[in-house]
């Protein structure tokens, strides 16, 4: 079973795709039930993550630690879908949020402008030039948020496997061509890639669990797994004042992680920086 994540412009047929291959394979096909998961998890609406997560990064420049807090839980309730080793996701970021994730297909999806105009007045009412500014705000608000997040254009091709224009393709068509590369060696999830993708999973929640604890929250740290033993990396505060700091954070930081279910060991390579920034 494949793992595809699918980026496109607004209204470029995405979700219609996603359904086709869902069907197709038999997997499961999600897009905004990630950030459902994600919001419970946080114990927030999921209006409030939702404007956070697609809004470009004007109202992010004070929110650093909101920011952090938010696109980790996203990124982990994604991980427990992927963990099952097939997943077909429609949602925002998927090709990023995945990213060093083995054997996944990621696909861009382009479609004419009039296409995607007479799709929002259709669905939306709205005449159009209305039609037309509804759609340059919320792509530039993706390519924004992108670049602010990851330092990419969410446009770039090299960020994709697979590029499909559909100007002179039809949904079905391009359902067809995208599930014939999925069964490529190159996708297959072999027992290998179900360990990694467990172990991705994990670091995840290690990392949520260290985004919404007190007294991690504010730290940028950077999480890895690898057969269960969970590595943190990153810099902790180390207050002139304060002796045996570093150990206070050693102990604070490993328990946090060990409270995580199916972490075995924690490893930690953090250093101090003389106060917070």
């Amino acid at each position: 079973m494949p793992i595809i994540t699918i980026s496109r412009g607004s209204m470029s047929g995405g979700k219609t795709l996603a359904e086709c291959l869902s069907s197709a394979f038999g997997s499961p096909c999600v897009g905004r039930e990630i950030l459902v998961d994600a919001a419970e998890k946080l114990g927030v609406p999921e209006q409030v993550l939702a404007k956070k997560m697609e809004k470009g990064p004007g109202l992010w420049d004070q929110l650093t630690l909101e920011r952090r807090m938010y696109v980790v839980a996203v990124q982990s309730a994604l991980a427990e879908y992927v963990a099952q080793g097939d997943l077909i996701y429609h949602g925002l970021a998927g090709h990023m949020l995945l990213r060093g994730v083995p054997a996944v297909l990621r696909l861009r999806l382009i479609a004419p402008m009039e296409v995607r105009i007479r799709t929002v007045m259709e669905r939306e009412g709205l005449g159009k030039e209305a039609a037309e500014r509804y759609i340059q705000e919320v792509d530039e608000n993706r390519v924004r948020w992108t670049r602010f997040m990851y330092g990419v254009d969410l446009r770039d091709p090299q960020l994709y496997d697979l590029v499909i224009n559909l100007e002179n393709m039809s949904i079905s068509t391009a359902c067809a061509l995208v599930a014939e590369t999925a069964k490529s060696s190159e996708f297959a999830v072999t027992d290998r890639v179900r360990a990694r993708l467990a172990d991705f999973a994990l670091s995840c929640r290690v990392k949520t669990a260290l985004a919404t604890n007190p007294a991690s929250r504010g730290l940028d740290l950077e999480v890895s797994a690898d057969e269960s033993v969970v590595t943190i990396t990153g810099e902790v505060p180390q207050p002139i004042m304060l002796t045996h700091a570093s150990s206070r954070w050693e102990t604070e930081l490993t328990q946090i992680a060990m409270r995580v279910g199916g972490v075995r060991k924690v490893h930690l390579d953090i250093r101090p920086f003389s106060s917070y920034h």
